[in-house]
């Protein structure tokens, strides 16, 4: 592979003054410039972005951290970033925390030493000291799905406890009343919002009971497990269940399904976030949509608004609405 110095063997000139022309440093003579370029593609060299990325400090690198590749609702995040970053020139540096704050902070400095030109996550954990480390962070940063409360960054959320609360109100207006909630962790802004939610239509129909709620992890395995934990050893007659995440849902649908029972007409399941897969599940997921790829694509744009200098306002705080889609997984009780 030719480098800087063949090229500048060949042409008689420095390698400094090849630098010049390859990065466009409008000092050089004309006739000098002539050379490296002939020469250039007399031996087909082609620039290492990289080294030129490196010298100047800054890329058209962006980093990416999210919690859990496995989860297509972060895949679908993803994509609406790429889509609008692709096409500005900006590539992506996917990072997967594991939901693991230590992984967070170490990518969190690790895509800074390398002069990423800006930071779109999806933090891990609502921990200790969260807040102060995003905000010292001198480069442009943009939150997207899990808020931190009172943060100085741009923030792109859904209203999850609005949309839990829908839901729920749903699932009373079939006629169901001891409704059971996966919740998510505990740890999670997300999944505190969307109990919220629940918590406030169980309240209002005088049914709220802890007997009816379990925190778990975003994942099918908790929703396996978690479901069996409610069927199995707690003393109640489930109308239906709110799965705080379309995979919980996934999870609780198989494991009822493997004991027997017929969704919907013994238990009614609804879920949130409305991935790719909800629709096609047997019978398919109530849910409430997340406009994700939206979410992804804003994020981006206001990231690039403050990489370029173009967006110089206050941090933006969007908030968007769910959908509430109704399939086949609710059925109506007398």
């Amino acid at each position: 592979m030719s480098t800087i110095k063949d090229i500048a063997i060949k042409c008689g000139l420095s390698i400094g003054t090849v630098s010049n022309v390859i990065n466009n440093v409008p000092t050089v003579s004309e006739n000098n410039r002539k050379k490296v370029i002939t020469t250039i593609r007399e031996i087909g060299y082609k620039p290492s972005n990289i080294a030129r990325s490196l010298s100047k400090k800054k890329t058209n690198n962006i980093g990416f951290i999210q919690p859990d590749i496995i989860n297509p609702f972060f895949a679908e995040l993803l994509r609406g970033s790429q889509d609008i970053l692709s096409n500005e020139g900006y590539y992506i540096f996917l990072c997967n925390s594991d939901n693991d704050p230590k992984k967070e902070q170490d990518y969190l400095e690790d895509l800074i030493s390398m002069w990423v030109a800006g930071i779109i996550i999806v933090p891990s954990h609502l921990r200790p000291g969260e807040k102060e480390l995003i905000e010292d962070i001198t480069i442009p940063l943009v939150i997207i799905d899990r808020e931190i409360p009172n943060i100085q960054r741009d923030v792109v959320i859904v209203d999850n406890q609005k949309g839990a609360y829908e839901i729920t109100k749903f699932l009373i207006s079939k006629g169901h009343k001891n409704i059971a909630i996966l919740a998510g962790p505990e740890y999670a802004i997300t999944s505190i919002k969307r109990f919220k939610g629940w918590e406030k239509a169980m309240k209002e129909i005088n049914n709220y009971s802890s007997d009816l709620i379990i925190w778990n992890s975003f994942s099918i395995e908790s929703g396996y497990e978690r479901t069996k934990e409610l069927i199995e050893k707690r003393d109640i007659k489930l109308d239906a269940i709110f799965a705080s995440g379309d995979i919980v849902a996934i999870g609780a649908m198989s494991f009822l399904e493997e004991k027997g029972y017929k969704i919907p007409q013994d238990i009614s399941i609804a879920g949130f976030d409305d991935i790719y897969l909800s629709k096609f599940m047997k019978p398919s997921l109530t849910t409430i949509r997340q406009p994700t790829y939206d979410i992804g694509r804003i994020a981006s744009e206001i990231l690039i608004g403050r990489i370029t200098g173009k967006n110089k306002s206050d941090y933006k705080r969007i908030i968007i609405k769910g959908e509430l889609v109704i399939r086949e997984s609710v059925a109506t009780r007398n």
